[in-house]
């Protein structure tokens, strides 16, 4: 009965459909990630100065901008980025070129994570249609990656045009994260940090969670003596710790399509403990933020398909950066096809590569339903979690001068990142840090001691401590 898309993804199928939204573009034009480096490099080869900030101007609608030339070139390489389809349909809906569709409900989630162009979209397919819109400014990470702000949501909250309601229960999380997240906002307020922030009930959901509650009653809180390449204290407790998981938990976790083990961490830790995970025999995904970007074999299949392609060329000759780069973009400028002005012998050459081409086979990762000794574990930071949960969630180098990066000065995006950390947890959360790491020494991070003692379970793991493990194991 519902269409579910990404907004990236809605506004694509937009262009593909609607001539009047796509302009010059042709109704076989590509999604090509990256696009925005290619065109920026464009601007300093032909302008001979820095590129604007296209994607920021279009993610603020900046009234003073340069995003003309972005579009230009868009439209010569025949392809889109993800701001700037987001762009192009709201552009074309607020120049009545098109119209928003008409919808029975439109939902949208995450609402918290948009920035003022998303946010000016939805505002228009809301203009005609009902609208829900779902959100959580504790849980607004994105503003440093995707120029995102808590503020649409907040102003949504309080403007009058939308009716309020409240998800008070939380159905994921045992009691005592409920528990320590209200600690943590509470503190937070009394110093005066949250500013703005929507008032709102957070609250245990015994009905589902009370199991999980009373099996795991508290978060530990693990201190290592040391961490290191040789000491690596906080591998080997995860490792020890997802090996406790029990196999009823693992199964639910298969069941239900996320992790059994969840750990949110960062550099320099990050790669000592997946080093150590492989090690013992766990299988690692580790997630990455930066996204895919435009490379030389994208390039070359483009070009098998289509020898004359812009978006081809410009590709491979940004991997390759021959010498005549800048004097084949400033000949062909948006009125010459580049392989045009490209020398003979190099043009030949690349398309004998293209011809030749073949994309890298996929490995088959084997039956989905085999069952395996050991749970994979994901590895991720604190952006990467959003929209992820797991059984076991480990929150490992938890600083200060790391989070928060001044405890004297805490900013509200830090406060945001541990609350998400935390409540990735479906069973039980583990926070964990270094007395010493290589030879500097370290304090754990202010936002702990936010957390009521009586929520902690307190454990030093140090060399006498992984000398009784081993002789409880021995027993």
């Amino acid at each position: 009965m519902a269409q579910v898309f990404t907004l990236h993804s809605y506004c694509l199928g937009l262009l593909h459909r609607e001539p009047e939204l796509r302009g010059a573009l042709s109704d076989e034009f590509r999604c090509c990630p990256g696009l925005a480096s290619l065109i920026a490099a464009d601007w300093e080869l032909i302008e001979g100065s820095e590129a604007p900030k296209f994607v920021g101007e279009m993610r603020s609608l900046s009234e003073e901008n340069n995003i003309a030339f972005y579009l230009e070139r868009g439209d010569y390489y025949d392809a889109v980025d993800f701001d700037d389809s987001v762009y192009r349909t709201l552009d074309g809906f607020s120049a009545g070129r098109a119209a928003a569709g008409k919808y029975e409900l439109v939902l949208i989630d995450e609402y918290q994570d948009f920035n003022a162009l998303e946010a000016g979209l939805i505002g228009v397919l809301g203009t005609d249609n009902p609208i829900v819109v779902a959100g959580d400014d504790d849980q607004a990470l994105y503003s440093q990656l995707r120029d995102a702000s808590w503020d649409h949501i907040r102003l949504l909250s309080t403007e009058g045009e939308f009716e309020v309601f409240e998800l008070p229960f939380c159905m994921r999380c045992p009691k005592v994260v409920v528990e320590a997240v209200a600690d943590i906002i509470l503190k937070a307020r009394s110093l005066n940090r949250l500013e703005g922030r929507i008032d709102k009930p957070y609250k245990h959901f015994a009905p589902v969670k009370g199991a999980d509650s009373a099996k795991y009653p508290t978060i530990a809180n693990v201190q290592t003596s040391v961490q290191s390449k040789v000491a690596n204290y906080m591998g080997r407790y995860i490792a020890q710790e997802v090996a406790a998981i029990p196999q009823d938990e693992i199964d639910a976790a298969v069941a239900g399509g996320y992790p059994a083990a969840l750990v949110i961490v960062a550099k320099p830790y990050r790669d000592q403990i997946i080093g150590y995970l492989e090690s013992d025999g766990y299988t690692v995904e580790s997630r990455h933020e930066s996204g895919a970007m435009t490379n030389r074999d994208m390039g070359l299949s483009i070009l098998k398909e289509d020898e004359t392609s812009n978006l081809g060329w410009r590709i491979v000759m940004d991997a390759d950066s021959p010498s005549f780069l800048q004097d084949a973009l400033r000949t062909a400028g948006v009125s010459q096809r580049l392989v045009d002005g490209i020398p003979v012998a190099y043009r030949e050459a690349l398309l004998e590569e293209a011809a030749a081409f073949q994309d890298e086979a996929v490995e088959s990762a084997g039956d989905a339903n085999e069952t395996t000794a050991k749970p994979s574990v994901r590895v991720t930071s604190f952006e990467g979690a959003k929209g992820l949960s797991a059984q076991h969630v480990f929150i490992a180098g938890l600083h200060d001068g790391e989070l928060p990066h001044d405890p004297a000065a805490i900013k509200d995006i830090e406060i945001c990142r541990f609350v998400v950390g935390l409540t990735r947890t479906r069973k039980k959360c583990t926070l964990l840090h270094a007395g010493r790491f290589g030879t500097g020494w370290k304090s754990p991070s202010t936002f702990i001691s936010w957390i009521s003692d009586t929520r902690l379970d307190s454990i030093t793991v140090n060399k006498d401590y992984w000398a009784l493990a081993h002789e409880s194991a021995e027993e």
